[in-house]
């Protein structure tokens, strides 16, 4: 076949000029060759010569980078441009037909064009990240002579009558307006810049965030291409697979997308709706008004993306269609827009085209979409720590508002609220694309198409109310998961508690009965969601099967409405789930602390006047009639008995839980010398009366009342009896001082030597079992494997063949049109089964996974609780924590449906490429190439993913720690007036947080569109070969719309299985991280006893025997206790005393079995307690810890768990305990409830609370840790007396931190670690001296 210019075909024509040269269509083609000719030999030597051989050896930083004036619109007419003008290549072929020779100036031309426009963009691109302008005047010649010579052409056609109906016109004309656009693009350079013609040229800095060179997310300054296709991600990506992403790789957020931005875009949202409406009340419409108003433009850009990527949808259906009934090649020099179309080969290319297209605007909405919610989520948390620093303490106190509540509203809910702006695009755009999509079917198909509109209609309100169920079980599964996960926390912070009261098996099934209760939900949950998917299955069946044999569109169509509705219902679940949410910002913006304003009268800095205070604005006044005055620069100390106020003006005693000698010394060194002679003002709440002479100002109080205030001086002359009574308490203090063994240095050095080994054999120890758990994450998880199982059903595959089958049935029924019946039949009974199939297999693999994860959270519960305490000394409680709350999570709700859509999307992607492979084989040949990227792109994206989600999680763990310590120490906090430090510290974590999520944004996005570009290869291939197929083998219509339905699909399928695969393998790491808990060794609850062998009513006498005790924490620490031996007669009243660390409570937890006996044994009436089961051993002892813990419930609860005592009994403890009379006044009584932590009531009530908790199991052996370390002596001495008259049959080991008159010592021995002898006769002299007391 002859090739020519101008063509070959013997004769002169095309080369005639008698008309004049410009009247020569062949020579105007040859003329618009020069200005691209131009472009490419001027750019070429400086793109190569310059740049490249720059960026072989220095890389242009990003901080050069900016954007010329018209930078966007540059780029979208660019690329506008080149789609018309591969356009018009592909008309000058098509018009070129089949004659013996080729003309090559109908598309030579655009060629060279299409060649040029990308050379300008490249050159542009350079330019402008160089910020060189004065090289853009190349380009301004280029679109001169382009535009001239353009319009020239479309002159001259206009001259010789081509108008409208000739495509060829129709693109010339595109093509003068596209070049004039960019000329005066380029003109308004020259007009802001002034690079040439001016004299002084217009200097332009880049953008402050690129001259920082910590700010490494560079989406929002890269030009659009880049943008578009995220391949500024390339280095990053590739640089994840050579070396971890860590905070120092990501660097730093953009100004515009940092937390303190955002926050103040917010708050000037919140400020506007407030000064709109002054006079309504701020509810949750104003709330969703101002996030509309910060945030909204953007979500309005992702909107408009996705509405143009819908629409962008549709072409694949059309195409299709067009190719499957257009399969034939054009032959004339000018055709029409219509024939144009009619060829299939370009229906190919635009497919091709309008694939890349939608692909890209749908990630672009996408993720437009997400990084307004991280915008968002970085506004709100920033806006509820500071409503936090606002909140009244008797918010958290009376338990309106819970750490863990608060910890829920930033970790679950604003991540709901983020995830809520991402697909509420969908609200509107779902319903335009079934809109649409029923329109097309009406046109293709007529009036059979309403027929599947009905079943929209009819179903739509069944998919809205599935979706109301879906949300509804879902809520309540966040319900029961929070309250598990609350009593779960409960359970691990008093987890010493119930381990000496042996009260495991209380609190396990407590929250067992709460996770059965979530596994219902989550029953539900499973169950509705499967309804929601599978359900549309009939429309799919009804519909196609209404539409017959009329084409391939119809199930390409239907497809892709049944797509739009299962998604519709995503967001309204979100919507539904975001009520509780809603609410708890309502009730959070409420309650916020009245501001104190702080005057200074005369010479004192804080003064009250008839103050009343309450901890509720409903409730009653907690102080009454309070007038204290607080004098400057002195030295102020607080008084009184246990409940009365203290703790109410926010203090407590600092030196409760400290010995004599180290609370003196603080006093000495920091207060009366630091403090005092620095001139500050000090108030000071404590029950060390020996401290009183050195106060400047006593107040004491009383009953929620000033009793008096003044001088020590002022008080001895006005309140004799009350002085007389602080003398006598301040007299036994001094004595304890007196009395108290004083520590040598070499015990002290000793001791410090002691605990540094313990602490680095402890961290040898951490450090062995962190390699143990990094070698054992490569051994086959038992637990995992049975999660594999799940994907290996084989209904599963079976199911996969029947949808296959029902497409290959609809391809062969469109192809033999006249004969419907023996295919209807098929079809139905295909469908039928495929429906059952789907709805089976999604229940069954749901709840299989729910059955696993059930028996996994059960031994997790088991193992956690059984587990010795050296494991939870040693273990963050935040780590087990994250457990039971963040791991569980995940394989409850996130594994089973990320290893569905796995398994799912990888029999998908494989059944359709084996279905294109099948209708052209060729396509095969093809394939390899494809393979191979996607390989690639997903093993260097899987490395990166990985990364970037455990950074986003750990991350995520600072953050909250920060909400949870400010919380919990707000009034410290404000004390010191640190708001400042600490909202700097949390914009620095959610900045922090934000750019791993937004690097983990991008790399998804980094994947889907390459996936989605590898998608529209596939179809583009299976087009151009099903259609050269159809032509030379005759290939049917049917199998080729099959091929190309599925060639559609694939880069969903592929987008699917690598996201899913690299999900799966971070998910997999939380049923590892729970594996290696599992391994952890439970206590030995069994004794060598049986229940038989032990008396019933053990122990009855309370003798004690400790024979040669030797004790440790760990079988590879120093022994805490050595060689101990003591003897304690039945009803005897023994104290053990020393300084802090001495092992005082070492020696109590022996008793319990607490810490390794490894040498001696302790024998309590006539038993050696190694031989009882630790249930029993553990059951009959009673002790009283030294931290206060009370559990979230009622006070009969807190007092008696196991339901064994009468109100009577309670009552009675509560008496002992001094606590009667406060009980009896809350409403309630018994029933009173108990906040979480105990935090409604003070820390001596709960001292005291706990002390009657222990009066109330009646053990012949009662062991007081420390117990009345938060107590006043008022009280402790009331206490002793009862505790020597209630308890006068019983033995009692009492332990603290200092010596009393009347309780012996034991406390040298044991801080020396010396024997200890049996106790002498004067040991029990002293006892019975305190059973006289």
């Amino acid at each position: 076949m002859a090739l020519a210019f101008c063509g070959d075909e013997g004769n002169s024509t095309a080369y005639n000029v008698d008309h004049g040269v410009l009247n020569n269509g062949c020579f105007v083609d040859a003329l618009n060759v020069v200005p691209h000719v131009f472009l490419l030999f001027i750019t070429f030597p400086i793109l190569f010569i310059g740049w490249g051989s720059q960026s072989s050896k220095v890389h242009i930083h990003h901080s050069t980078w900016l954007h010329f004036p018209g930078h966007n619109l540059r780029w979208i007419l660019t690329f506008i441009l080149l789609f018309v003008l591969v356009c018009e290549i592909a008309e000058g072929i098509v018009s070129d037909g089949v004659s013996e020779s080729r003309h090559l100036h109908l598309y030579m031309p655009a060629g060279m064009a299409f060649l040029a426009a990308i050379t300008s963009v490249v050159y542009y691109h350079n330019i402008e990240t160089s910020n060189f302008p004065k090289l853009l005047i190349a380009l301004l010649f280029y679109w001169t002579l382009a535009f001239i010579t353009k319009t020239i052409k479309f002159v001259k056609f206009c001259d010789n009558g081509v108008g409208f109906s000739q495509l060829r016109f129709c693109l010339t004309g595109l093509l003068v307006v596209l070049y004039g656009m960019l000329l005066a693009v380029e003109i308004n350079v020259i007009r802001v810049r002034r690079y040439v013609f001016f004299k002084t040229p217009k200097e332009v800095k880049p953008p402050e965030d690129l001259q920082d060179l910590g700010v490494r997310f560079l989406q929002p300054f890269v030009n659009l291409l880049s943008k578009g296709t995220y391949w500024w991600m390339n280095t990053f990506i590739k640089t994840a697979h050579k070396k971890p992403i860590d905070l120092k790789t990501i660097g730093k957020l953009p100004i515009a997308m940092r937390a303190l931005t955002n926050y103040i875009r917010l708050n000037e949202a919140f400020e506007a709706q407030k000064n709109k409406r002054p006079s309504s009340p701020q509810g949750s419409g104003s709330i969703w008004r101002a996030l509309c108003c910060a945030f909204g433009r953007p979500l309005l850009l992702s909107s408009t993306f996705r509405i143009l990527a819908d629409l962008l949808g549709f072409a694949g259906p059309l195409c299709i269609s067009g190719i499957v009934h257009n399969t034939k090649i054009l032959g004339v020099f000018f055709i029409s827009s219509q024939e144009f179309l009619s060829n299939a080969y370009v229906l190919a290319v635009l497919l091709f085209f309008a694939l890349l297209l939608q692909r890209t605007f749908l990630q672009a909405s996408y993720y437009v979409a997400i990084e307004t919610g991280i915008n968002l989520r970085g506004a709100i948390q920033t806006k509820i720590y500071n409503k936090i620093m606002q909140l009244s303490t008797s918010n958290m106190s009376m338990g309106e508002m819970t750490a863990g509540q608060i910890c829920n509203l930033v970790a679950i809910d604003t991540n709901q609220l983020m995830w809520f702006f991402f697909l509420c695009p969908n609200l509107w755009a779902m319903p335009v694309q079934i809109i649409v999509g029923v329109l097309l079917l009406y046109y293709l198909l007529g009036i059979s198409a309403l027929i599947g509109a009905a079943v929209i209609i009819v179903l739509a309100p069944v998919q809205y109310f599935v979706a109301t169920k879906l949300s509804q079980a879902q809520r309540s599964t966040l319900e029961y998961s929070n309250e598990r996960l609350k009593k779960t926390n409960e359970m691990l912070r008093g987890i010493k508690l119930l381990k000496l009261y042996a009260w495991e098996h209380i609190f396990h099934s407590s929250v067992e009965e709460t996770r059965q209760k979530e596994m219902t939900s989550l029953k539900s949950f499973a169950l509705y969601t499967s309804i929601s998917s599978k359900s549309f299955s009939f429309f799919i069946h009804y519909s196609q099967h209404a539409c017959l044999c009329l084409g391939c569109f119809a199930g390409a169509a239907t497809n892709y409405c049944y797509f739009c509705l299962s998604v519709f219902s995503q967001p309204l679940k979100v919507v539904n789930r975001k009520r509780p949410a809603r609410e708890d910002w309502n009730n959070y913006t409420s309650h916020t602390r009245r501001p104190i304003n702080i005057t200074e009268l005369d010479d004192f800095c804080v003064k009250i006047t008839n103050g009343f205070f309450t901890w509720t604005p409903e409730g009653p006044p907690a102080l009454s009639n309070i007038d204290i005055r607080i004098p400057q620069g002195q030295l102020t100390m607080i008084v009184g008995q246990v409940g009365c106020g203290k703790s109410s003006l926010l203090l407590d005693d600092p030196f409760s839980a400290l010995d004599i000698h180290l609370s003196d010394h603080l006093m000495q060194e920091g207060i009366l010398k630091m403090l005092r002679e620095d001139k500050r003002t000090v108030v000071l709440v404590t029950h060390k009366l020996q401290y009183l002479p050195h106060a400047d100002w006593i107040i004491a109080m009383k009953d929620g009342y000033i009793q008096r205030e003044g001088t020590l001086k002022d008080i001895q002359k006005s309140e004799t009896e009350l002085f007389e009574h602080w003398k006598t308490l301040m007299n036994r203090q001094d004595q304890e001082l007196e009395k108290t063994t004083i520590e040598t240095k070499t015990v002290l050095e000793r001791t410090n030597l002691r605990r540094t080994m313990y602490s680095r054999e402890a961290l040898l120890k951490d450090d062995e079992e962190d390699e143990e758990e990094a070698t054992e994450s490569d051994d086959e998880d038992n637990l995992s494997s049975v999660l594999h199982q799940r994907a290996k059903m084989p209904w599963r595959l079976l199911k996969h063949t029947v949808m296959v089958a029902i497409d290959y049935c609809l391809a062969r029924w469109t192809s033999d049109v006249f004969n419907h019946s023996p295919y209807s039949k098929i079809f139905s009974i295909l469908c039928c089964l495929g429906i059952v199939l789907c709805l089976v297999t999604s229940i069954a693999v749901e709840w299989t996974g729910l059955k696993v994860t059930k028996k996994l959270h059960a031994s997790l519960l088991n193992k956690i609780i059984l587990a010795p305490m050296r494991f939870f000394e040693t273990t963050p409680l935040g780590s087990i924590l994250n457990r039971f709350s963040a791991d569980c999570n995940t394989i409850d709700q996130h594994i089973p449906a990320t290893l569905e859509c796995l398994s799912r999307s990888t029999l998908l992607c494989v059944s359709a490429l084996a279905v294109i492979s099948y209708v052209t084989p060729m396509f095969l040949i093809a394939l390899v190439p494809l393979a191979i990227m996607c390989y690639f792109i997903q093993k260097y994206f899987r490395v990166a993913s990985r990364d970037l989600q455990q950074l986003d999680d750990s991350t995520q763990l600072p953050l909250l720690s920060h909400f949870s310590e400010t919380v919990e120490g707000l009034t410290t906090i404000r004390a010191f007036r640190y708001e400042a430090k600490f909202r700097q510290k949390l914009l620095e974590y959610t900045d922090s947080n934000n750019i791993a999520s937004l690097f983990l944004t991008a790399a998804n996005r980094w994947l889907e569109v390459r996936m989605e570009y590898i998608g529209a290869c596939v179809v583009l291939i299976a087009a151009v070969t099903s259609i050269t197929n159809c032509l030379y083998s005759k290939l049917s219509s049917g199998l080729v719309g099959l091929g190309l339905t599925y060639a559609l699909m694939v880069s969903n399928y592929l987008n699917w299985m690598v996201r899913n695969l690299a999900d799966m393998e971070i998910q997999l790491g939380a049923v590892k991280r729970i594996h290696g808990l599992l391994k952890t060794e439970a206590e030995n609850y069994e004794g060598l006893l049986s229940s038989s062998q032990i008396p019933q009513n053990w122990p009855d006498r309370g003798e004690i025997q400790i024979q040669n005790l030797s004790v440790r924490y760990d079988s590879n620490l120093k022994p805490v206790l050595k060689h101990v031996n003591a003897h304690i007669s039945p009803g005897q009243k023994i104290g053990i005393c020393g300084r802090t660390g001495s092992g005082k409570s070492s020696f109590s937890l022996a008793f319990f079995r607490m810490v390794d006996t490894f040498e001696g044994r302790i024998i309590i009436d006539g038993i050696d307690i190694a031989k009882l089961p630790l249930q029993t051993l553990r059951s009959r002892l009673s002790i009283i810890l030294q931290d206060p813990i009370l559990f979230s419930g009622t006070i009969r609860f807190n007092l008696d768990p196991e339901k064994k005592c009468t109100d009577s009994m309670l009552w009675e403890a509560l008496e002992i305990a001094q606590l009667k009379h406060v009980v009896k006044a809350l409403p309630g009584g018994l029933d009173a409830i108990v906040t979480e932590g105990g935090e409604n009531f003070s820390q001596g009530q709960r001292q005291l609370f706990c002390l009657a908790r222990a009066f109330v199991r009646k053990t012949s052996i009662f062991i007081m840790d420390e117990a009345t370390a938060s107590i006043d002596m008022a009280t402790e001495n009331i206490l002793q007396k009862v505790v020597m008259t209630a308890f006068a049959d019983r033995t009692v080991v009492t332990i603290a931190v200092s010596t009393v008159p009347t309780v012996p010592t034991l406390g040298a021995a044991l801080e020396c670690e010396i024997s200890v002898p049996p106790l002498s006769a004067d040991w029990i002299n002293v006892a019975q001296r305190l059973q006289q007391a």
